[in-house]
């Protein structure tokens, strides 16, 4: 009988990518088979809710293989000058198929030449997740606000739904940073979020995020330095 260990983290990173990739041929196939102008309206229906939790499922392995790396010193930040009005027209473009399926109208509220110093990627796994909630719990309206903000950009992303839950709220204000399995949701892409927003450092100042309430909606807001 063998006495090698079995290294079980990496036995799951492992495991977790390989279901990040079949996942993603799934969402491939089903992007294919969408009709967006097919008049049976429960069809559509059936079709938003498969297509919109097999890509926060997808998200979720993103966001733990992420955690992981970083957990274990592998997840290096690569900042580089990034236009931020193309950034969030390609974020907002990978999830275009959602927002017609469920007529979801998106704005985008940005200075063409505004542009900022953080990792792309990393960014874009937080904002991507923002978007496919926001389509989830909005009524029929989202839109992303970017400006800059003391030498930093501060990205904004409003929906018309009812808002976040004032508790959600409440633990990000007091920095509480565990994931809770006792309540049904581990919020794992706020956690993800916050751990990649403080990833981003400039002289004094770190990343942060925050969520907020407003008379039509919930705000979430990501902060750059």
């Amino acid at each position: 009988m063998s006495n090698n260990k079995i290294d079980f983290p990496m036995l799951l990173a492992s495991s977790v990518h390989d279901i990040k990739n079949s996942l993603g041929m799934l969402l491939n196939s089903l992007e294919s088979m969408i009709d967006i102008n097919d008049s049976d309206t429960e069809k559509r229906h059936q079709f938003s809710v498969l297509h919109g939790e097999a890509s926060r499922i997808n998200h979720s392995l993103i966001h733990l293989l992420g955690l992981y790396r970083l957990d274990n010193n592998q997840l290096s930040i690569n900042n580089q000058e990034v236009y931020l009005e193309d950034f969030l027209e390609e974020q907002a473009a990978s999830q275009q198929l959602l927002f017609d399926i469920n007529n979801i109208k998106l704005n985008i509220h940005c200075d063409p030449n505004l542009s900022g110093y953080f990792d792309e990627n990393l960014i874009a796994g937080v904002v991507g997740n923002i978007l496919v909630n926001c389509a989830k719990y909005t009524q029929d309206r989202i839109d992303i606000y970017c400006d800059k903000v003391d030498a930093g950009i501060v990205i904004q992303i409003k929906d018309n739904g009812s808002g976040y839950p004032q508790s959600i709220i409440d633990k990000l204000s007091n920095n509480e940073r565990s994931l809770d399995f006792n309540t049904g949701s581990t919020n794992l892409g706020l956690f993800f979020a916050a751990e990649i927003a403080k990833l981003h450092r400039c002289k004094e100042k770190t990343g942060s995020i925050s969520l907020s309430n407003h008379d039509n909606g919930g705000c979430f807001t990501l902060s750059l330095p």
